[in-house]
């Protein structure tokens, strides 16, 4: 009797040591972790010797921005007229843009971990023609991704010639609105050595100079609209409510991070006495593959719009940057310069059963120009 149940016992120790099988976590709950890393946890793959990782998550910054935006556009007209017993051609051109008064705002910005979001206004302006800014992004050390809308009022300018007739003025005292959105993600190539945000926000700090080959895309969609209580959109360009722009860039380029001066506290983790001093250059060259310019008019039968598809054109940015962190604070300033060109290909326009038809060539700059300083402390 004994041995039965000696084999018995042996047979069930196995199964009894064995820990009771845990459920399988929802693909929620897995990507809710995924997410909560990528945000707080420190990258084990960066070389502590390069970067510093203090372990204070939140920040919160106070910004001030300068920034000069703008679109440039010339436009060769060719204008045929069949109406009469004998054709008719006229040529002209048309340049258009805007004043390009400076736009500057004060926001506050927050963040925790890799996540950042910052809202601010221009002070100067009265409430019913603000400009203002909103940003969310993901500043991760090898890699991020922004998201910035912009709301800014503008006068538009320019020139209607043409052969034959007197030169009509459009330039503007009512402001239009202008309204972008950008979207720019980057990757870093050099991963273990270099971070890219270190003159951002210190959120991870470059303990020594190191660059990276960088591989970079940006999205832009821009639209302007005309102010409709405006006599010379009433009584000119009757019936134009504006012009919009998406264009979409790829490309790379080269960043580099010079410490000319960094000391390390006597625990990393506090952050307390740290000093640091941080320069960066970058430049980031791109060519766009999706560029067109579409205006807006309300005609008789309705709003017609008017597409003009753009070729591949040279799209570069450019920035300079400096930090310098002491303790739980840091103090940044940066330049950065953008830009979108569009050539774009002909495109006619026929009116009144093909008796008027317009061929219309356009080219042109849209970019921007900003200067940004920020006070940060992490806590």
């Amino acid at each position: 009797m004994k041995r039965p149940l000696v084999l018995f016992l042996l047979f069930l120790l196995p199964a009894a040591a064995l820990p009771a099988q845990e459920k399988e976590p929802s693909w929620i709950v897995r990507a809710g972790q995924l997410a909560w890393r990528l945000v707080t946890g420190p990258n084990q793959s960066l070389d502590s010797v390069y970067v510093l990782q203090p372990e204070l998550l939140w920040t919160v910054a106070l910004e001030s921005d300068f920034i000069y935006t703008g679109a440039d556009l010339h436009s060769g007209i060719t204008l045929s007229d069949f109406t009469g017993e004998s054709g008719q051609i006229y040529r002209g051109t048309m340049d258009t843009g805007m004043k390009n008064m400076p736009y500057r705002k004060v926001g506050l910005a927050a963040g925790f971990g890799s996540l950042r979001i910052g809202y601010g206004l221009n002070l100067a302006k009265t409430k019913g023609n603000q400009d203002k800014y909103f940003n969310l992004g993901l500043y991760a050390p090898s890699y991020g991704a922004q998201i910035r809308c912009h709301t800014i009022y503008q006068y538009p300018s320019g020139t209607l010639a043409m052969e034959g007739f007197e030169p009509i003025d459009l330039s503007s005292d009512y402001p239009g609105e202008t309204r972008s959105l950008v979207v720019d993600a980057y990757y870093c190539i050099n991963r273990h050595r270099f971070v890219y945000t270190a003159t951002d926000n210190a959120r991870i700090i470059q303990r020594r100079s190191a660059g990276s080959w960088m591989v970079t895309a940006k999205f832009l969609q821009g639209e302007f609209s005309l102010n409709q209580d405006d006599p010379l959109v009433r009584e000119t360009l009757k019936g134009m409510r504006g012009y919009s722009t998406r264009q979409f860039s790829v490309g790379g380029g080269y960043s580099f991070n010079w410490v000319p001066l960094h000391r390390d506290p006597a625990k990393p983790e506090t952050a307390g006495g740290l000093q640091n001093l941080t320069l960066n250059a970058t430049v980031l060259p791109m060519i766009s593959f999706l560029n067109h310019v579409q205006t807006e008019e309300e005609t008789e039968k309705g709003e017609q719009h008017v597409r003009i598809n753009g070729q591949p054109a040279f799209c570069p940015t450019l920035r300079g940057a400096v930090c310098y962190t002491l303790g739980r604070w840091s103090f940044s300033a940066e330049t950065t310069y953008s830009r979108f060109g569009f050539q774009g290909v002909d495109t006619e326009i026929s009116e009144e059963n093909d008796h008027l038809r317009t061929k219309v060539t356009t080219r042109g700059t849209f970019y921007e120009w900003s200067v940004k300083g920020n006070v940060n402390f992490r806590f």
